[in-house]
This record gives C-alpha cells, sequence and structure tokens, in this order.
C-alpha cells in the first residue's frame, strides 16, 4: 500500500523559490594557486578564497544543525562572507596537496604505511600556503554562545565517509598535534571509536583533514548539542563535499534501502519497527518513508522543515513540496481534489518555475492549484516505494 499525507488547505505560508545556481568550487586565493585551479565544466565555478570554514548554523525554532562551507571573502561577493549550503559548494584539494608518510611512530599508521602517499588539507596557514591548498577552519558561528546549550559546547563526529568515485576508498581522518603528539577527533576508522571534536558556540578551530585517495568525498557530520533549558540532546546531520584532485559530484541514485543503511545504525536497521518504511522512531508525525521521500532526518523529530507548505496566491493556492530526486525505486505524486469523495488527480496541479534545490538529491517544488476549484479543496502527497 502507497503511504500518503493529506493535507486540507486551512492555512497560508510564505514560500522562497529560486533557480539553482552553479556549485562553487571552493580553491585558495594565495599567490602561485591559481596555477592549479580545476578546469570545471558546465554548473560548476572556481571560487578562490584566502580561507573557508565548514560552519555550523543553529535554527532554534526547528530544532535542528545545518552547515556547509562559508568563505571570509571572494572574488565574486566583493569581500563579504558568503555561507554556501551544504551541496552548493565543494572545497578542492589540488594535487600539491600530497604527501609521503615519514614518521614511523606507530600513532602515524593510519597515514599507511612508510613512503605512502595521502593528500591533506593542513591546519597551519603557511602549510596550507606552501602547498597551495585551502586554509580550512571548522567553525559554529551560526550558534549563539547565549547558553543554549550545556557548556556553550556542540559535538562533532562523523557520521559516514563516502568517495563517490573510488567507493573502497574512502579513509578520512581529522586530527590534530600537539607536542607531538596525535590526537584524532574526526574519522570513522574503529581504531578510534572515541573519536569526537567538542567546539564552543560561536567557536573556531583548525585540524589537519586527511584524505588516503583522490576522489569526490560526501563527509556526513552528525552534529550534537544538550539543550540546558531542558537536558535534551539534538542532533542533525551535515553533509559537505571535498574534491581531491576531482571537482564534478557525479550523479548518483538513492534506494530506500541505501538511505536505510546509511541513516541507522546496524542494529536499527535490522529492527524493522524502527528502519521500515512506515515506522516513526523519532515520533514526529512523518514515516521513514516520507522522511525519505522529503529529505527528513527519520531519528530528529523535523517536521516543521520538510512538512509540505502552503502559500496564497491571488484568487489560488500555491501548494510546496520538497521531494526527493535521485531516488531510484520511489513514486512522489502531488494530488488535489475537490472534495474527499472525488477522486484525486495530479492533473489538478501544474509546476510553475524552477525547483529550488535544498540539498543533493532533494528539490523544493512549487504547484499552482487549478483555478477550477472554488469553495474548498484538499491536497495529499502520495509517497510510493517501488514494489521489489
Amino acid at each position: 500500500m502507497p503511504h500518503a499525507i493529506l493535507f486540507v488547505i486551512v492555512w497560508a505560508l510564505t514560500l522562497t523559490g529560486a533557480a539553482a545556481e552553479d556549485v562553487s568550487v571552493l580553491v585558495s586565493s594565495v599567490a602561485g594557486a591559481r596555477a592549479h585551479d580545476p578546469a570545471v565544466g558546465t554548473g560548476y565555478v572556481v571560487l578562490p578564497a584566502p580561507h573557508a570554514d565548514l560552519n555550523v548554523n543553529w535554527n532554534a525554532t526547528t530544532q535542528t544543525f545545518s552547515g556547509g562551507f562559508r568563505t571570509d571573502s571572494d572574488s565574486i561577493g566583493g569581500g563579504a562572507f558568503v555561507q554556501f549550503g551544504p551541496e552548493d559548494a565543494i572545497a578542492y584539494l589540488p594535487a600539491t596537496g600530497q604527501r609521503q608518510r615519514t614518521n614511523s611512530a606507530s600513532q602515524y599508521d593510519f597515514q599507511g604505511a612508510l613512503g605512502d602517499t595521502y593528500w591533506v588539507f593542513p591546519s597551519s596557514p603557511t602549510a596550507s600556503n606552501n602547498a597551495y591548498t585551502l586554509y580550512l577552519g571548522l567553525t559554529a558561528y551560526g550558534v549563539a554562545d547565549d547558553g543554549t546549550f550545556t557548556d556553550n559546547r556542540i559535538r562533532w563526529t562523523v557520521h559516514a565517509v563516502e568517495n563517490l568515485t573510488t567507493p573502497a576508498a574512502n579513509a578520512f581522518y581529522g586530527y590534530s598535534v600537539s607536542s607531538g603528539t596525535v590526537n584524532m577527533q574526526l574519522t570513522t576508522d574503529p581504531a578510534y571509536p572515541a573519536a569526537q571534536m567538542t567546539l564552543l558556540a560561536n567557536g573556531h578551530t583548525h585540524l589537519n583533514l586527511l584524505f588516503k585517495a583522490a576522489g569526490l568525498y560526501r563527509v556526513t557530520l552528525r552534529v550534537r548539542g544538550t539543550l540546558a533549558a531542558t537536558g535534551q540532546e539534538v542532533s542533525s546531520l551535515v553533509p559537505v563535499y571535498f574534491g581531491v584532485e576531482e571537482w564534478q559530484i557525479p550523479a548518483t541514485t538513492m534506494s530506500y534501502e541505501n538511505w536505510r543503511m546509511a541513516e541507522f545504525t546496524d542494529q536499527q536497521a535490522a529492527d524493522a519497527l524502527v528502519s521500515g518504511p512506515g515506522a516513526d522512531p523519532d515520533g514526529d508525525g512523518f514515516t521513514n518513508l516520507q522522511e525519505f521521500a522529503f529529505g527528513g532526518d527519520p531519528l530528529v523529530p523535523d517536521a516543521d522543515l520538510i512538512r509540505p507548505r502552503l502559500e496564497r496566491a491571488g484568487n489560488s493556492w500555491i501548494l510546496t513540496v520538497r521531494q526527493r530526486t535521485n531516488a531510484s525505486d520511489l513514486t512522489i505524486t502531488p494530488q488535489a481534489a475537490a472534495s474527499l469523495l472525488n477522486n484525486w488527480s495530479a492533473d489538478l496541479l501544474t509546476p510553475q518555475a524552477q525547483p529550488r534545490k535544498v540539498a543533493l538529491g532533494i528539490d523544493e517544488f512549487a504547484y499552482l492549484l487549478n483555478g477550477d476549484l472554488t469553495g474548498q479543496a484538499f491536497l495529499r502527497v502520495q509517497t510510493q516505494l517501488a514494489t521489489p
């Protein structure tokens, strides 16, 4: 049976929409670095910057974190910082970022065997500039230091690392070195089960970010905080892209099964009552199938973020729906009817303008309700998985 949500027209909300823009490939702007810029193709633009941060923001209304790269300045914005969505920018690491392991101490075994090549965004500006690599920071400038979170701190861990170019080569490490000692803070390597980075709200830090193969990486971070007022832990997934000698996000499709394995632990994924299409483990009223279809987080209540919205448009209405566009086994059908006794029809809704990109594989679509529907109308969004 298809899973569907029913919406009755009883409210109007503001709709924002814009055509999708080029993905920015962030590169270093120091002298000599531009000679190592990638020759990007259609849909991408090279954006030089002296420094960029992987920045996290907090939305108190939805109680969710979001994030993406944030430049201090750029060649387009006249010197003002620019905050990018997670799918709108790639931090590019050219071949000049290659290094070889030279330290034989066992704490450096994550770099491979002696002489093995790895790629790194260095944690110091001097090392970054010398290697013509982008100088990257990790920040929480979008999280106010107002006591919202216990000890004014948030915690970062790595949820998943994907090399979208070479799937088997997906090693990633974020670490610092102090007095000759390696402090591993971000990785999925089981050799470092306690890896975690703690950052002050509105804080800023730097780590060495190491990759052991070339490719286009999607690193998904889990950002957590404990609300000081209630003791409740809130968390969100924040994906970001790193291009190690690669600059283009490859076209990929996502099945419900792939999504389930990425979003849940192995134990949760094996329990249909937690990760099955009809389950609602976060209790926000949206099933896992609907979270998959609308780009939600199945383990964090985010109904206000993914719920379809309505706006009055003259004498008619516009329905705005977040929809997964890269699914291999999903059908999403916005429908309308004059009454609950009538047949539902997709023909009563007409797509408007260009979809607005929300995240990789998630676009926001606007539909104009047919003007022949007067008095009252009913709307729903039907989501259905293909039968295996």
